[in-house]
């Protein structure tokens, strides 16, 4: 891993860090006062406690919380997909929801809801997390599964975040502590990297001489890609479109091998180069003869002569 990954990492939890502190603090401040009845502040006390003068604690909030927590329990959240247009097919929906429900099953899906609510209702905030994982120790299938995060203070979120939902995340942290003994049995495989920065702006609690801090970083990129609108209504990226003056010609006549994701443009035929060295060597081959493949599509412009199915694509080039 490079040290610009690293530098950035570091950047961007610290920048999270920083914008949660306070936030932090309060939600803190909550627990201690809901859960461990910690309504004196310290010194008054400990003056207290010096003059031999009681400090009543009546935890009235344990009732509450549980009442708004049981209400939730008995109106779980659940993940529902609908048909909402024309192409949408009410079984393909249904099917959906059996998967989804199939995914809450195997992972306890319960157990993460009702934790991630009574986080939210006595602290301000709780999650879940979506992850996957192996289906069993002798597979390589994956499984998703909706996971309990015990400790909501182990997520930090997207600073820059304004989104009701968090949908707009662009980076987040999950973090742990375990002790070096377990790091390494949790870890086996893992090397000691030489991170060349400055470690007097690291936070200490990354570097301890008993225990491993150790995160989950994710990050979400924006791409730009050039989507095509064809004849009959459908919508494909232009890297898996074919040359426009190849889907001039019957399907049948079509190219049957090509490769997609070599982004130079074809002056020619008008489109992207599919069959050159160059794309050989840096796209991805595509057998249309294969499960899945496929070179149809619309016909439209297939009856033009050859003379006018150039001309058409002469004055393509013109807008």
């Amino acid at each position: 891993m490079s040290d610009e990954i690293l530098k950035e990492a570091m950047d961007e939890f610290r920048a999270a860090e920083e914008a949660e502190s306070e936030n932090r603090k309060l939600s803190l401040e909550d627990v201690r006062f809901a859960r461990l009845n910690e309504h004196w502040p310290d010194k008054v006390r400990k003056q207290r406690e010096i003059e031999g003068r009681p400090c009543l604690t009546i935890p009235k909030l344990p009732a509450f919380i549980r009442q708004v927590v049981n209400d939730a329990r008995q109106n779980k959240p659940a993940i529902k997909t609908h048909p909402v247009d024309d192409k949408a097919d009410v079984k393909t929906a249904e099917i959906y929801n059996g998967l989804i429900r199939n995914i809450e099953y195997i992972s306890d899906a319960d157990v993460a809801y009702d934790t991630g609510v009574e986080c939210a209702v006595d602290r301000g905030v709780g999650y879940w997390r979506v992850d996957i994982d192996y289906a069993n120790d002798d597979t390589f299938d994956l499984d998703i599964l909706i996971k309990r995060i015990s400790n909501p203070f182990a997520v930090y979120r997207d600073p820059s975040s304004t989104s009701a939902d968090s949908s707009d995340w662009n980076t987040a942290f999950f973090v742990d502590k375990m002790t070096k003994g377990a790091f390494k049995r949790a870890y086996p495989g893992a090397k000691k990297v030489d991170w060349k920065m400055d470690f007097a702006g690291v936070d200490s609690a990354w570097i301890d001489e008993d225990s491993v801090m150790v995160a989950d970083w994710w990050r979400r990129e924006e791409v730009q890609k050039t989507v095509v609108l064809l004849s009959d209504g459908s919508v494909i990226d232009a890297d898996r479109l074919e040359q426009i003056r190849d889907l001039l010609e019957p399907a049948a006549n079509r190219p049957k091998v090509f490769w997609r994701g070599y982004d130079v443009y074809d002056q020619s035929k008008v489109g992207f180069v599919s069959d050159s060295p160059e794309a050989k060597r840096v796209g991805t081959r595509l057998d249309t003869a294969s499960k899945g493949g496929s070179n149809q599509g619309h016909e439209f412009g297939t009856r033009l002569s050859a003379t006018e199915k150039d001309a058409l694509v002469e004055y393509l080039k013109t807008l």
